[in-house]
């Protein structure tokens, strides 16, 4: 049971969050908006000529994950409130770890295969090559920065039991993962205090773990390892704000307020 909680519940609320924004929004927003964003770079960081042009795909390819893993968990919290359904759920003897957590296997999922779908399109396009030793590297650098990704969703998700505002905080946190993070700009050109935040945010050591495998460098284990632990700290922060919110939600009678 605990585990069927933690897959199919997970699955059906991301359903039904596409369900009810339209099925046909989901390859526009996922795929699309991703695409686009890795030509522009890549080709202004080609008319800039700072980095070589794949330093900009392999960014904007992992950075494609965010879209699904901060976005899915918070607006499926939130969409739960404005529906009503919220305090049924929460009435329930269901563990809240193990019910919330779930939320962010299939933005995890989605935004490992966006990722690698974007890195296969710049590949296509000759803009990164792929030797053979890189890929389980590779690989483990996309899975963990999605799965960084998602429980930073569920840190916003919980936000969202006190504010109307979660998706404005997503996009405000995806904007400032494009500046701060190494997307685009190094974090050595960044002033002191911006690259320290830049460090404590999501990604930043899974896209460096990338770039690493691809130039088979060492350190990537290191840098997963770090990039890990900052997930681990993220899913334990979105779960311990859940419940106190929920709380506070509660003495307050505000988790039906939309």
């Amino acid at each position: 049971m605990t585990l069927r909680l933690f897959l199919v519940a997970g699955w059906r609320s991301h359903l039904a969050l596409f369900r009810w924004l339209r099925p046909s929004a989901f390859i526009p927003t996922v795929i699309g908006v991703p695409v686009v964003q890795l030509i522009w770079f890549a080709h202004l960081g080609r008319y800039l000529g700072t980095h070589p042009v794949a330093y900009y795909v392999v960014g904007n390819a992992l950075i494609s994950c965010a879209m699904a893993g901060l976005f899915a968990p918070s607006m499926s919290i939130q969409g739960e409130r404005h529906s009503g359904t919220l305090n049924a759920l929460l009435a329930s003897p269901a563990n809240r770890a193990v019910m919330f957590s779930g939320r962010i296997v299939p933005a995890v999922l989605i935004g490992a295969s966006t990722s690698t779908l974007m890195l296969a399109f710049g590949v296509a396009l000759g803009w990164v090559v792929v030797p053979a030793a890189a890929l389980p590297g590779l690989t483990a650098a996309v899975l963990v920065t999605a799965l960084s990704c998602g429980a930073c969703g569920l840190v916003i998700g919980a936000i969202g039991l006190r504010t109307r505002e979660a998706t404005f905080v997503s996009n405000v946190v995806l904007y400032a993962l494009l500046l701060l993070c190494g997307v685009n700009i190094p974090l050595d050109r960044l002033p002191g205090w911006l690259a320290l935040v830049g460090h404590a945010m999501p990604m930043t050591q899974g896209i460096e773990a990338a770039r690493r495998a691809l130039a088979e460098q060492s350190g990537v284990a290191g840098l997963l390892g770090w990039e890990l632990s900052k997930a681990a700290g993220y899913l334990l922060l979105g779960l311990l704000l859940l419940r106190l919110l929920e709380r506070m939600s509660r003495a307050s009678a505000t988790l039906d307020d939309v």
